[in-house]
C-alpha cells in the first residue's frame, strides 16, 4: 500500500507555524526605550520606543505600542502608532486601530480594522488584501 502524503493547507494562517513566544510584555507592563531581538515577541501591555525584532511580533487586544517598528511578521489586535516595516506580512486584525505609516511585503486587514495612514505593498507582494474575520483564534 503506497504511503500517502499530506501537505499544509495554503490558506492556513502565517501564524499557526510559529511555536510560541519566547518573550513576553504583559499586561501590567509599560516600557520606554529600545529593543533588539531575534525572537517571537507577544505584546500585551505598552511599548514607547524602537523595537526591532527578528520574527514574529504580536500585538494583543488592549496593547498599545508608539514609536518605530521593524519586524519579520506582524499581527495588530490592539492600538498602533508610528512607522512600521515587516520583512514579510502585517496582519491587522478587527479590533485593531492603526494609526501608522506601513510598508510591507504583504498587508492584510480585517473588516473592522481601524486603520489611518500610508499603507506601502512592495514590489514582491501583488495587493492588500481584506478579510473577515471567521476564527477566534
Amino acid at each position: 500500500m503506497a504511503e500517502r502524503q499530506t501537505e499544509p493547507s495554503p490558506n492556513r494562517r502565517f501564524t499557526d507555524e510559529r511555536e510560541g513566544f519566547a518573550s513576553i510584555i504583559g499586561r501590567d507592563v509599560q516600557i520606554k526605550g529600545a529593543i533588539r531581538g531575534a525572537t517571537n515577541l507577544e505584546i500585551w501591555g505598552s511599548f514607547e520606543g524602537e523595537m526591532e525584532i527578528e520574527g514574529l511580533v504580536w500585538m494583543r487586544p488592549g496593547s498599545h505600542f508608539s514609536g518605530e517598528l521593524t519586524t519579520t511578521d506582524l499581527v495588530v489586535e490592539g492600538e498602533l502608532r508610528g512607522t512600521v516595516s515587516a520583512n514579510r506580512k502585517v496582519d491587522m486584525r478587527a479590533t485593531c486601530r492603526v494609526e501608522a505609516d506601513v510598508t510591507a511585503t504583504r498587508v492584510a486587514a480585517a473588516e473592522g480594522s481601524h486603520i489611518e495612514g500610508r499603507i506601502t505593498v512592495s514590489e514582491k507582494a501583488s495587493d492588500v488584501v481584506g478579510y473577515s474575520e471567521k476564527r477566534t483564534r
